[in-house]
């Protein structure tokens, strides 16, 4: 089997009819050459030539190597019965056997890759498998053997691997890609060879001691990549075999004169090379200057296999970048080089090692050893998760805990602890069920952005287009607000606005009791002129979804995002307990214990906040929900068009940057997209949700940029715990050399400043039952236009309180001093103050006793009028 290690492509490959490796073309190797010769394997090179390093400069390069890789890739999907990508030894084998070329990928200069180590994961990702680190010219990795004095180059000197380099090599090892010091200065091979932990290529060079040329390896490096287990391959390029410093002036010469006959400032080779002028002036050279010979060829190679031995020199022509000489003109004339080793005495087993055995047996090794550093990296790794999740979970004496992380969009941690309910002996597992609470809000926003994939809605249409009925307090917001503002927080609403029509629950109020209330809930702010959080839109959101539809939102969701995904174990509305199964409940914390928060039934049913609030799902189904965003495959592209999925990325409403923002995680950035929140955290873009409802928190955090990120479910009161475990799990992300720990983050949250918007909480302990005389003729019956009536009257020798709707909002009232809260019969309720302020009128108000309780206790938004007496 034959591999050429370096063959160029032009920058219009494949785009060109003249470039279309499927027919005969001017190139030297298209699939014609190859086949009729007997090349069976090449790399093709993403050659990029040195700029200015600037971001402009970067960013041209970039375009240049995309453009390159594209054209490949038009190669592969055109020619599929004739030549196939292969990404490792083995796939080089296999297409062998099948009968089919190979196509591999190497990258000649890592300028391409800026200044962004994420850029060489990304080249992993197209299939690149050699990194030629530099090229004519100094940059960001190494020195190079050539200098560009423009760019202001000085000789490399003993200047080799910049800490940037070392970097990048360390990367590449770890990665599998071959590390190629080709073009590199002396001090860079140097440098490389100390610092790599894998083999190196030099993937088209030639010997030193032959011609004393810059790019040539001299024998010590020769002696040196052999030693590391590297493999040189001898390349086909005349000026590397053959010294002719009369050539090189002549051609230098003709180049001058054909560009400045074509009006061009410099000679430019894809374009200069065609023409007439051209050719006849370099056929005039070659009669008085001719090339180097397959002869000059194999004399280099006789000469490296001499010094480096035979498992290390391998074969590159160069071809299409200058390479060809006289006997291996193209690829067709392969056969040629082989004919040539077995005149000069080689075995035909070592002519096997230098056409292809050699480079396997290296690529294979540098294949090992990454899998090597990644088995030591996991067990690293999972050894940091298991710490964390194991001190959380004795820190703050979880019930039950689910922790899923990705990583280059694959799982490659899950811990299950705990148990569905404390105490029943029942395991939390991966398939355990639990409520994702305001993580649903993104797969809400998924199920719309579908819709209008499917051409039956748009983003801009009016609420009111779908729902005639809707109203907001605001006629003129009423007509201007669109679907997607029902998504983004940003419609005046008061934080929280209308949440006791959503909890407590059990409760007796609809989705039309929602869509009817918000006409009667002030605002707080102007439209689309701030952010707060609201709940009900979300509701709103997927009536509309089920008004384009022509479905319940529950049919709806399972319909347009969990069968289509394949979340199996995602559940919405009524659900049957034992049909269902391994479903985790919430907990409280009380008196240092853990208590199910709430029993529920056989049947576990529907409720009204489902799209702001009501998906249960587990972890399986919540890391492949995560995956979908992160490293999607081609069903979930097709579930989803990029230009939707650009639309659930893009910021709407700038968010508030807490003190606390800044100083853990440097972020200067804080929006809301579609059911997401974006930011950045230490330098790198985070899109995350979190979800807490009723004794159940949950956190996704995903890392596009690393198609990495993490996902937490917690059955018990954890406020603290998931704060500490997102910024843990987070910062083993974006800031690894912290060293993060959930008792360093446990302490940094302990020892917070409060917050200069906390208002200090009463003491209320010196509270009595209050007296139906103290009341006198505030006794009675009252009415808010959304939520409905309640009662303050007398009963069981005090005074009650009671709503009609929502059940669970029953207590006695108590004197507090001279102000009345009302004690709730049940657990885990934010207690209210009663405020009859004005003798005068017949209202009544209410507020949070403790007033930096959760938003969703809205008692401030609520205005009583009285409407009759107590029985």
């Amino acid at each position: 089997m034959t591999i050429d290690t370096h063959v160029d492509i032009p920058d219009d490959y494949m785009r060109e009819p003249r470039f279309d490796v499927g027919t005969d073309t001017e190139l030297k190797v298209d699939l014609g050459k190859m086949e009729r010769g007997g090349l069976d394997a090449a790399f093709f090179v993403i050659y990029v030539e040195q700029g200015p390093r600037t971001p402009e400069g970067y960013a041209n390069a970039m375009a240049v190597a995309e453009r390159k890789y594209s054209a490949i890739e038009m190669m592969l999907q055109r020619y599929p019965d004739r030549i196939r990508l292969a990404t490792t030894p083995q796939q080089v084998r296999d297409n062998h056997a099948a009968g089919v070329l190979s196509a591999m990928i190497g990258i000649e200069n890592g300028y391409s890759l800026g200044r962004d180590l994420a850029n060489l994961d990304a080249a992993y990702r197209r299939g690149a498998r050699y990194l030629g680190l530099t090229h004519t010219g100094h940059n960001d990795i190494c020195t190079s053997s050539g200098t560009r004095p423009e760019f202001g180059d000085e000789p490399a000197g003993d200047t080799g691997l910049s800490e940037f380099g070392r970097q990048v090599v360390a990367r590449a090892n770890a990665l599998g890609i071959m590390v190629d010091v080709s073009h590199a200065s002396d001090a860079c091979v140097r440098d490389v060879l100390q610092v790599s932990t894998a083999p190196v290529i030099a993937s088209h060079s030639s010997a030193q001691a032959l011609v004393d040329h810059p790019r040539n390896l001299d024998d010590d490096l020769l002696r040196a990549i052999a030693g590391n287990g590297g493999v040189v391959q001898i390349v086909a390029y005349t000026y590397f075999l053959k010294a002719d410093p009369a050539r090189e002036a002549a051609e230098e010469a003709l180049q001058e004169a054909v560009a400045k006959q074509a009006g061009a400032a410099e000679f430019d080779s894809e374009v200069h090379e065609a023409l007439p002028a051209y050719q006849a002036g370099l056929a005039r050279i070659e009669r008085e200057h001719p090339i180097a010979t397959l002869d000059d060829y194999l004399d280099h190679i006789e000469h490296a296999v001499e010094v480096a031995g035979i498992d290390h020199v391998g074969i590159a022509s160069d071809f299409d970048g200058g390479g060809g000489i006289t006997g291996w003109m193209d690829a067709s004339q392969t056969a040629n080089v082989s004919a040539g080793l077995r005149e000069r005495g080689f075995s035909e087993a070592d002519i096997a090692k230098i056409w292809s055995g050699n480079l396997l047996r290296m690529w294979a090794a540098v294949e090992q050893r990454a899998t090597a550093a990644d088995t030591a990296s996991a067990d690293a790794d999972t050894a940091f998760y298991d710490a964390a999740i194991d001190d959380l979970i004795a820190r703050y004496r979880l019930p039950g805990i689910a922790v899923g992380v990705i990583e280059d969009g694959e799982v490659v941690y899950t811990r299950t602890a705990g148990e569905l309910v404390e105490g029943s002996g029942q395991p939390v597992t991966p398939d355990t069920l639990f409520k994702i609470a305001s993580n649903t809000k993104a797969m809400t926003a998924s199920m719309l952005a579908r819709l209008v994939d499917a051409g039956k809605l748009r983003w801009d249409d009016p609420v009111v287009r779908h729902l005639p009925q809707f109203r907001m307090h605001d006629p003129w917001v009423t007509q201007h607000m669109t679907v997607r503002d029902l998504l983004v927080h940003n419609s005046g609403l008061p934080e929280g606005g209308g949440d006791l029509m959503l909890w407590p629950e059990p409760n007796h109020f609809d989705r039309d009791d929602i869509i009817d209330g918000l006409a009667h809930i002030k605002p707080a702010y102007g439209f689309r002129a701030g952010y707060a959080y609201d709940n009900l839109l979300y509701v709103v959101a997927g009536e509309v979804a089920a008004a384009v539809g022509g479905a319940p939102y529950e049919e709806m969701v399972r319909r347009e995002v969990f069968q289509p995904l394949g979340l199996e174990r995602c559940r919405v509305g009524e659900i049957d307990r034992d049909a269902v199964g391994n479903i985790a409940r919430p907990h409280r914390r009380e008196d240092g214990r853990n208590i199910p928060a709430s029993i529920e039934g056989d049947t576990i049913p529907a409720i009204t906040s489902a799209a702001a609030g009501g998906i249960r799902c587990s972890l399986g189904n919540m890391l492949d929900w995560a995956r979908n965003w992160l490293d999607p495959t081609e069903q979930q592209l097709q579930w989803l068009s990029p230009e939707q999925r650009e639309a659930m990325w893009t910021a709407y409403t700038p968010m508030h940057i807490s003190q606390r923002r800044r100083d853990w995680n440097d972020t200067h950035y804080y929006a809301y997209a579609l059911g997401f929140r974006l930011a950045d955290v230490d330098g790198a873009w985070t899109v995350s949700h979190t979800g807490t409802l009723s004794g159940m928190y949950s956190v996704m955090t995903l890392l596009p940029d690393t198609d990495s990120g993490f996902v937490v479910l917690i059955n018990g009161d954890a406020d603290e715990a998931r704060t500490v475990v997102n910024e843990v799990l987070l910062k083993h992300f974006t800031a690894p050399h912290e060293n993060p720990t959930v008792a360093g983050y446990a302490s940094r949250l302990a020892n917070q400043p409060a917050s200069a918007d906390d208002a200090p909480v009463p003491d209320t302990s010196a509270r009595t039952p209050a007296a139906a005389t103290m009341l006198a003729d505030r006794l009675g019956h009252y009415t808010d236009p959304w939520f409905g009536e309640v009662t303050v009257c007398k009963a069981d020798g005090g005074v009650r309180f009671t709503s009609s709707k929502s059940p669970r909002l029953r207590g006695q009232v108590m004197a507090v001093g001279e102000r009345l809260l009302v004690d709730w019969d049940g657990p885990g309720l934010d207690e209210a103050w009663l405020d009859f302020a004005d003798p005068a009128s017949p209202a009544l108000a209410m507020a949070k006793v403790d007033p930096n309780a959760d938003f969703s206790s809205d008692y401030e938004d609520l205005a009583f009028e009285r409407s009759g007496d107590c029985n």
